[in-house]
């Protein structure tokens, strides 16, 4: 058990590593540019990263400024979500969890 679970661990930071890296490509931008981009407010804004609407990252030095990847934005708009890095380990956490304990709640 403590070695898949250390194993899980190893491919969760693999995991964000790579999503970090292809993240460096993309163009980030503000809060101010997400409501041109949207045409909401930034009340309208704030409320969507409060219920995890957006799309939107946190630096991970924990700082409170909130970082928007252009691509990303532009994604959520035309509907295309893709699964964040988050919610991929998320979700191969409760299928290895599931797997391990045959299938079994």
């Amino acid at each position: 058990m403590a070695s898949l679970q250390n194993e899980v661990a190893e491919l969760k930071q693999l995991i964000l590593q790579l999503f970090n890296q292809s993240n460096d490509l993309q163009e980030v931008v503000g809060i101010d540019e997400v409501c041109k981009l949207t045409g909401y407010s930034k009340n309208t804004v704030y409320q969507y990263v409060n219920q995890k609407k957006i799309p939107f990252h946190k630096p991970e030095h924990g700082g409170r400024k909130l970082i928007f990847f252009k691509s990303e934005i532009e994604n959520w708009l035309r509907g295309d979500t893709a699964e964040s890095s988050g919610e991929y380990c998320e979700r191969k956490d409760r299928e290895l969890l599931h797997q391990y304990r045959g299938g079994l709640n």
